[in-house]
């Protein structure tokens, strides 16, 4: 495999090649009756007039309907979905890793959900949407490509991968019939403590984070699948997170501004069509502590008139504590946050709070001012549904069980291409260090593929396992222990995924001049060993990457990747 330079990397890729989308058969959806007086998904209008005509027909239950999305248990269809589909015309249903161990089920679940949403009077099809962000952030998982993630992207700097990275991932969730997905996420790395981000950031830079989100945007547009940026406004400057509190955002407006709001400004001037908020207070902003998918602050007068955003506004899950940390139930927190501004509710569990939630919204819409609110929201989600399903390419509606195509054709070669154009020299040291000149080699890992890649690339190397562990000393114990091993050693290669492992790692300072550190996720952690003299950071946790990795240092090629982020490595 030859690896490509990364000013190479443009001119690899042809046009043709590029505007290649595998061709999906599909079940289209029924036609409306021909005599029948109501408005019709299918009927040819442009998307607003034809949302507005629906809604406008519809009933204040179906109306509710197409701004709740909701989980639910399992793999096979869920009878409690299928009432909430056939019953109260349920808009929206959202895919979890326990959905997806098994992808030709999964295809076959999201068949049957669609088959019952496009035969009811107005046609209308649900969303159907996950969090496929790439890297580490991976709900469908099966055969679907592991990609370097969102900080490879930032460091090799090219707007061409991040395009081809959501085109394939695009493809693959249309194949199993996902029409939404809650990427990409354009929170800025600013905490380096932030660990709930972390690699998921593209990368500290809120203009390239804006260039790298749009490229991934126009990817799965072509993809035909609807791009859903997150987590406004913004959720890289706290440490907690918002699934068991509320993080304390303490930027002010000013601030916000300048760094998180920016890459919004990009992807709202090209029409994202979804924007995710989170629950995310800003006491600086708002005066009190009130979670951002709360806030007519944030939903209205920020995203709405500031910004211009004219796109849906969903909820990050609102059964998460952060949306909740005030006490107040689950179906007021429901309540206040379509009166603020948000357009469709994500809750993931479970049918009791789903039916309470229900009840609460539909006794609140007998209040005109709400019952507007509501049919505003479901106005713009079922614009976006025809703006998007509806189009001559749409993806299939209904997905054809028997020509899934996982991963995406071309795939695992591109993101291994792409993972070598994101390889980083943190630290020259000893760079390269081939077979012939490293001796007795060591790796250590907490990753398989790490071990099996590296023993590849340096015959004859033994490998160590290292185990996490939460207990500073159970680490530092490990550490001493692996010391003890590589003194006989030459070379010691050793992974470093997280902090904790830098614990482990410090035991072996004494050692330092036969050391190599390959760092993947976030290259952060380098600054809790600054005594390492030779490191390369990786961004995922894929083959592909530890294959790139090693192919670099061995000396295959020459990284090009530039740090996503600061880094103080001063000893």
């Amino acid at each position: 495999m030859k690896f490509l330079n990364p000013r190479n990397a443009v001119s690899y890729f042809s046009p043709a090649i590029l505007l290649v989308i595998v061709p999906l058969s599909f079940i289209a959806a029924p036609a409306a009756p021909q005599n029948s007086k109501l408005p019709h998904f299918n009927d040819s209008a442009e998307p607003s007039l034809l949302a507005e005509r629906i809604v406008g027909a519809m009933s204040d239950r179906e109306v509710l309907g197409q701004i709740l999305m909701f989980g639910y248990p399992g793999e096979r269809p869920d009878n409690n979905i299928l009432r909430w589909i056939s019953k109260e015309g349920l808009g929206g249903v959202k895919i979890f890793g326990w959905n997806a161990t098994n992808l030709s089920i999964l295809a076959h679940t999201v068949g049957t959900y669609q088959k019952l949403a496009v035969s009811s009077r107005f046609g209308v099809p649900l969303l159907v949407a996950t969090d496929q962000e790439g890297g580490w952030v991976r709900h469908i998982k099966g055969a679907s490509s592991i990609t370097p993630g969102n900080m490879a992207l930032g460091a090799s700097r090219l707007p061409l991968d991040a395009w081809k990275t959501g085109l394939l991932l695009g493809e693959e969730l249309a194949s199993v019939g996902v029409n939404m997905n809650f990427a990409p996420t354009v929170d800025l790395f600013v905490d380096p403590e932030a660990d709930v981000i972390g690699p998921r950031a593209f990368m500290a830079s809120p203009h390239w984070t804006g260039i790298l989100g749009l490229s991934f945007f126009r990817g799965h547009e072509q993809a035909g699948v609807i791009s859903t940026a997150k987590h406004f406004p913004g959720h890289g400057d706290t440490r907690e997170d918002s699934h068991g509190t509320l993080p304390m955002v303490n930027a002010s407006i000013e601030t916000l501004q300048s760094r998180d709001l920016i890459p919004y400004r990009t992807l709202i001037a090209a029409g994202i069509p979804a924007i995710m908020v989170g629950h995310l207070a800003f006491p600086n902003v708002t005066e009190i502590a009130t979670p951002a998918t709360l806030s007519s602050v944030f939903l209205t007068d920020l995203l709405r008139a500031e910004l211009g955003f004219k796109g849906v506004a969903i909820t990050d899950d609102l059964f998460m504590y952060g949306a909740r940390a005030d006490g107040i139930p689950l179906t007021d927190v429901c309540f206040r946050s379509i009166e603020a501004g948000a357009d469709i509710l994500l809750v993931s569990h479970g049918p009791a709070d789903h039916r309470s939630i229900h009840r609460r919204l539909l006794t609140g819409m007998k209040d005109s001012l709400f019952n507007s609110r509501v049919r505003e929201a479901a106005v713009r989600v079922v614009a976006m549904k025809a703006r998007y399903l509806k189009r001559s390419d749409s993806l299939p509606i209904i997905p054809d069980v028997n020509s899934m195509t996982l991963p995406a054709p071309g795939a695992k070669e591109f993101f291994l291409q792409q993972a070598a154009r994101s390889i980083t020299v943190v630290k020259k040291g000893s760079i390269p260090i081939p077979s012939e000149k490293a001796g007795n080699v060591l790796l250590a890992g907490s990753y398989a593929d790490f071990l099996s890649e590296g023993q590849k690339r340096y015959l004859g190397a033994q490998t160590w396992t290292l185990k996490y562990r939460a207990n500073t000393d159970d680490m530092e114990r490990q550490g001493q222990e692996l010391l003890r091993k590589a003194r006989f050693f030459d070379t010691v290669i050793v992974l470093l995924p997280d902090k904790e492992t830098g614990i482990l790692l410090n035991e072996l300072e004494s050692i330092a001049e036969k050391v190599v550190v390959i760092s993947v996720l976030s290259p952060i952690h380098l600054s809790h060993v600054p005594w390492i003299r030779t490191s390369l950071a990786a961004y995922g946790t894929g083959i592909e990457s530890f294959r790139a990795a090693f192919a670099a240092l061995v000396g295959d090629y020459v990284p090009e990747g530039k740090l996503p982020i600061p880094l103080n490595l001063d000893p």
